[in-house]
This record gives C-alpha cells, structure tokens and sequence, in this order.
C-alpha cells in the first residue's frame, strides 16, 4: 500500500524529470508520459522523404561523441528498456551496434556523399513525431557557462552554491511502475512521510541550510548562480586564475520558471529585448524586488565542484558521460532511449562567429546523439541542443528557439537466413 501512494503522490508532485532545466523554455509542465498517446516517432520513412544527410560540423567532433556513446553502451548494465520506433522494437544491443557502424563510417574519412550514401544504405530512418505529430520539432539550446566565483566567502563574493543535501532522499518512479520511464523525484522524510524538498525561497531567503556546511562557492551576483542553475552545470573563474567545474549533482525536484520570465509575468520588465544584462540592472536598481522575482523558480540545483576543470571536457549528461559541444542533445528519456542516434534539421539556426556575433540566420543540419534530459524537454515536440562553451556557444544558445525536424538512425536489421 505504501508503495501504490508513494506512486501517485510522486506523479502528482514531480510530473517532470528532477533533471536541470536546460534552456529558456516556460510554461506549465506538460503531461506526465503516460498521458502521451500520439507515437513518439513515426513508423519507417519512406526513401523519397529520407533528408539529405549533409552534416553541418565537423566529423571530429562527431567521432568524439560516438566513441563516448560507445563507452556509455559499454557500461550500460543489463535489463535496459526497449523503445518503439514505429513498428519497430529498438533496444540497447540495437543503438550499440548502430553506434559502432556510424564510428566505423567516420573512421574511413568519408566525404560527405559518401556519408549520405552510407547512412541511407545502412540505418533505418524514423522521424520524430513532433507537435500534434506534424513532425514540427522545437529547437532550443543549452551551454556551460564560465562565471566569476570564489572558494571563500569574502565582501564581494557573498551568495553561494550548495553541496546535495544528506536528508535528500532519491526515488526512480521506474522502480514502483514503467510508466515513468526515466522520471526521478527528489524530497525529504518529515514523520516517516515523503515531502517536497525545500524551495529557492527557503534556501536562499530564509537560510534553511545555513550552518551545515554545504557552501561549495560564493559569487558576486545572484544572477550568476540563477543562469548556473538554469543551465545544469558550468564552470567557475576563481581570484587566482584556476578554473574549477560546478557540476549538477541534484535538483529538489519542484517546478522551473526562469528568472527573466519571472521578471516579465511580474512586470518588472518587456519581453521585448530582455536580456540578463538588462535583467541584473533591474534588481540592481530595486533590491526589494530579488526576493519575490527569484523565488518564482522554486527549483533549487545543486552541485559537487571538479578541480581542475578540463577545457575540453563538457559537463556530464544524464547517460553519465560527458557532453560533446553541437553534438549532444537533450530528450525526453520516457520517449527516447539515452545514446540514439539522431539528424537535426533547422532552417533558421543562428549564425555566430567565434567571438560570439550574431551574423544573422542560416539553415544548420547535423548528426547527434541523446545523451541528456531536461526538466523542461518534455513530449515529442522538443529538443534542447548542447552547444558547449565560450562566447560562440553562449549567443547560439540564447538565440536559438526555432522549428525543425529530427530523425532518429537505427542500423538496419540483419535478415534472417533462409
């Protein structure tokens, strides 16, 4: 009995994945998975619509994301789920053994003909489903951050970060029904019952961990640490020079709302050509303001710091690898298996320099693989793409809020011997 309540008062309270919310998405949670009826991919596309598979990146990037896919199956223990891709059964062993074709494709330096004609010849092509299964996908974008920070409380530095909390108590709703496939919910025990961990409002404003010693880093700006819980993970700018990783350990599982969308819904600024800057000006300006805008978002993150940071290695993803930059996307892990291989399509991608200027829109298309979740990347209508780091990845993440489509690759099934 208790654990059919321990169910229901989960889905009532979670309805979204404890994952960071990853990119500028709002609005209500949508519909727990089992309210989802339209099929997440549609069956087998026909030749005539398989797209081009012309890949915007560069194929280095893209051996560097498979070869971690490949570990991420590698380790991957039994008695993982299977997927419906249309009329097809896709399971572990399936997305391995596409994986290790796709690296033995990159491997032979194909041109990119030949990569189109490979892929068409060796993969099966499923679209995903999209929008009221329009097959309309929404893109948006997520980066690592590199923000000012200090190991030691000082003047300037006086708003922290926080270890995970020893009274958060994980549970994976899979365990109890497979229906949340891939949904977790964060609490803590009160009298022998599950409750909703503390809000941003108790721990921020009220101080309800202060004294237990979970302080990681302080920072000169609330702003900081509110685009660092937006974005999972990042990296910090010590005094000193080193560069040290703020990595997601945990979320307290309760709902997202974005600090500048909680600006807007109070008034406080337009949509309009809203930006952080124009953001953090405001609460410069109306200090009695911080507290009720920020306690909007009552999803609190929180972390564990990597020393050093390694500039080449992204944060790591919810398959539990790290994440390659414009080569790994966020899903929704109750749709869509963890190390798929995908094509994206946009027409209308940002195009940005390497100093982080926006030169205006262009079409982009390229191979990824899910490999991360998001509280807000729910349903078969949305993507979050991982752009990395530095200046470039910081505008095209901002920027990047457009429709597309993507497909999922699977490596054609062997056919049985007569």
């Amino acid at each position: 009995m208790k654990k059919v309540t321990l169910v229901i008062f989960a889905a009532l309270l979670a309805g979204c994945s404890t994952a960071p919310r990853k990119a500028a998405v709002t609005g209500a949670c949508p519909p727990c998975p089992g309210a989802v009826t339209p099929p997440a991919v549609q069956a087998t596309i026909a030749p005539a619509e398989v797209p081009l598979f012309a890949d915007s990146g560069d194929l280095p990037s893209l051996l560097k994301a498979a070869k971690l896919n490949q570990a991420y199956f590698q380790g991957l223990k039994s008695g993982a789920l299977s997927y419906d891709f249309g009329d097809r059964k896709v399971t572990p062993k399936d997305l391995a053994d596409t994986t290790d074709e796709l690296i033995k494709i990159l491997e032979s330096s194909p041109t990119p003909q030949d990569l189109d004609r490979q892929v068409k010849q060796k993969f099966d092509v499923y679209q995903m489903a999209g929008r009221d299964s329009t097959g309309t996908v929404v893109f948006s974008s997520y980066y690592e951050p590199t923000l000012e920070a200090s190991l030691k409380y000082t003047d300037a530095y006086k708003y922290p970060i926080y270890a995970r909390p020893d009274d958060m108590v994980s549970i994976n709703l899979e365990d109890f029904n497979e229906k949340f496939k891939g949904e977790k919910l964060n609490g803590r025990v009160v009298k022998n019952e599950l409750v909703p961990y503390y809000d941003r409002e108790d721990i921020d404003f009220k101080g309800v961990l202060d004294g237990k010693g979970l302080e990681l880093a302080w920072f000169k700006k609330r702003s900081d640490i509110m685009d660092l819980h937006t974005e999972g993970s990042g990296r910090l700018a010590l005094p000193d020079g080193r560069v040290i990783k703020a990595k997601f350990a945990a979320t307290n599982s309760l709902k997202f709302k974005g600090w500048l969308t909680a600006m807007i819904e109070a008034g406080a600024l337009p949509r309009e050509g809203i930006s952080p800057e124009k953001g953090q000006q405001y609460l410069d300006e109306h200090p009695g303001k911080v507290q009720p805008i920020l306690s909007m978002n009552k999803r609190y993150v929180f972390f564990k710091l990597e020393q050093p940071a390694d500039p080449e290695e992204g944060p790591a993803g919810t398959y539990g690898l790290p994440l390659t930059g414009w080569r790994s996307v966020a899903v929704d892990n109750a749709l869509y298996p963890m190390g798929a291989l995908a094509f994206m399509k946009v027409n209308t991608a940002p195009d940005v320099d390497a100093d982080g200027k926006l030169l205006g829109r262009k079409p982009d298309s390229r191979f990824v693989f899910a490999q991360d979740t998001g509280g807000a990347i729910k349903g078969p209508g949305r993507v979050d793409f991982f752009a990395g780091n530095g200046k470039k990845a910081t505008t095209f993440a901002f920027k990047l809020w457009d429709p597309g489509q993507m497909y999922f690759l699977v490596l054609k099934a062997k056919k049985a011997a007569l």
